[in-house]
């Protein structure tokens, strides 16, 4: 192989790897789940998927960081896509701020579980 050649390979193989990575990249990045919590008017709030991806088995608990209590809420939705809400109740509701949180767990596309938390200050 000539100078020419190798530089020819060389060149082809990294655009190669380039091309690939960014579109590995840009296939993951589109699809991961996201959320954001925002507080709706009259003691509510919603669950917003704010990523790219679907999620699956969604399981969303609103109450007590321990103990589960009688006063936590758990909502079940089989699949959430990007931009859609889930809607729960909100901390006015269970009095003591400092002990509520909102935790949210779903599969992803492999059906691995998932868990994200909404930890008020």
């Amino acid at each position: 192989m000539d100078a020419g050649d190798w530089a020819t390979w060389v060149g082809s193989t990294a655009a190669t790897i380039a091309a690939v990575t960014s579109t590995a990249l840009l296939w993951r990045g589109r699809a991961v789940v996201t959320w954001r919590l925002e507080e709706v008017p009259h003691g509510r709030s919603r669950i917003i998927n704010v990523g790219g991806g679907v999620a699956r088995d969604v399981h969303v608990r609103a109450g007590s960081r321990g103990t589960p209590g009688p006063r936590d809420r758990t909502d079940h939705q089989s699949r959430v896509a990007p931009g859609e809400v889930v809607p729960i109740v909100v901390a006015p509701t269970y009095g003591d701020l400092a002990d509520y949180a909102v935790i949210v767990t779903w599969r992803n596309r492999w059906g691995r579980k998932r868990t994200w938390a909404y930890r008020p200050i």
